[in-house]
């Protein structure tokens, strides 16, 4: 049939340029339909399970800590297969003001009647089980912000008044956990937080203005915040012969035991540092050094690229990510396993002072443990939907 009028050549021209079309779209969009990244996630959380449980028996000699760790890591992985393979990013979304203010509730509950352990309040005890709620706060403050973000959406840099009431809601979990006392975590929420917004249009005044304000703050905090304990982590970090018996001995030997493994380490079970018990809190704190001591720099550079593979993963979910709560929570849960990884490393090196934080999958401690197996589940829940696995066809996709 002849074409008789311009419109009719148009209307067919969208046609025949899908048709041919090069390869290379249809190509990207094949490759974001497979599991490419769920199964790299996969892998690594694997890998570092079967690393940290074998370098904690090192650490603990096989005893109960080891086995309390293991029933602790099948909660884990429990936690891990319902995140990400039943829970929804649109239920986490719709959860994440009921989840902070549960989180707020449980750390209210430990300031009042929490169980005492090293010398700080910081975990709640339900019968026989017991956690540290300001371990679930990392997951509860980083959906928070990723809910602000995706509600408060806007076409302009955000400026400071914009942020108050995501500012209040850091800080309020803040100061329940500072007095536990924890500045370590406390902290790393807020480091969480602006890790997040880092990836949001800031005018550049409201940075400076944040930068200003916490250059004054930093004396009043010395002077009137910091515990005695705090403090003299800060100056040992700076003068490990400050207390020569004390946090400065314990960066000292965390030194010598990461030298003492040279290349290729001692082999497993095999750290003199660790197995003399010079190492002091060698199965938490101080548990890279066991396995750097034993695996040497190599072992160490491989963990180091395991938790770097994580961070890109999640960054690259969170590329593909159609909404804003979606990319800004893997940031957000990218943030916290790479970042609490690096402070831990640099804390056993002495290129951080040492402030408590555990190493993701290593350190000995249930709550940790399954936060973090949980973080890896929520990250996978968000690839999948990526792919359109949760999508039905009677439901519309979620905006927000």
């Amino acid at each position: 049939m002849p074409i008789e009028s311009r419109a009719e050549i148009d209307a067919i021209k969208p046609v025949s340029r899908s048709i041919d079309a090069p390869s290379s779209r249809r190509d990207d969009e094949i490759f974001a339909r497979r599991p490419i990244y769920t199964i790299s996630l996969l892998v690594l959380m694997t890998f570092l399970l079967i690393a940290g449980a074998l370098n904690l028996y090192s650490a603990s000699g096989g005893d109960a800590m080891f086995y309390s760790h293991m029933k602790q890591m099948s909660i884990g992985l429990g936690m891990f297969i319902v995140l990400a393979f039943v829970i929804q990013p649109k239920h986490l979304s719709a959860s994440a003001y009921w989840f902070y203010g549960l989180i707020c509730i449980a750390l209210v509950g430990v300031l009042v009647g929490g169980h005492v352990g090293w010398g700080a309040r910081r975990w709640l005890q339900f019968g026989p089980i017991s956690g540290q709620p300001s371990e679930l706060g990392k997951i509860a403050i980083a959906m928070v912000a990723a809910r602000f973000f995706a509600e408060m959406q806007q076409m302009t840099a955000y400026r400071l008044r914009d942020l108050w009431l995501l500012a209040v809601l850091v800080m309020f979990m803040f100061v329940l956990i500072f007095p536990q006392p924890d500045l370590g975590t406390a902290s790393f929420l807020v480091l969480i937080v602006c890790t997040q917004i880092c990836f949001m249009p800031i005018e550049w005044r409201s940075v400076a203005m944040l930068f200003s304000g916490a250059a004054i703050t930093l004396p009043i905090g010395w002077h009137f915040l910091l515990l005695d304990y705090q403090k003299t982590r800060i100056l040992s970090f700076l003068d490990p012969s400050y207390e020569p018996q004390g946090k400065g001995y314990n960066v000292q030997q965390s030194l010598v035991a990461v030298g003492s493994g040279g290349v290729y380490g001692k082999g497993f079970m095999h750290g003199t540092q660790t197995h003399l018990k010079f190492l002091p809190m060698s199965h938490s704190d101080f548990i890279f050094s066991v396995f750097a001591e034993e695996h040497g720099f190599l072992g160490g550079s491989l963990l180091l690229l395991s938790f770097a593979a994580l961070a890109s993963l999640a960054l690259l979910i969170a590329k593909q990510s159609k909404n804003t709560f979606s990319a800004l929570l893997a940031v957000g849960l990218g943030a916290f396993l790479f970042i609490e990884f690096a402070i831990n490393v640099a804390m056993v090196l002495r290129m951080f002072p040492v402030k408590g934080l555990p190493l993701p999958f290593f350190s000995a401690g249930g709550s940790n443990l399954i936060v973090s197996c949980a973080a890896v589940g929520i990250l996978v829940s968000i690839d999948r939907d990526n792919r359109g696995k949760f999508r039905n066809r009677h439901l519309h996709v979620y905006k927000n």
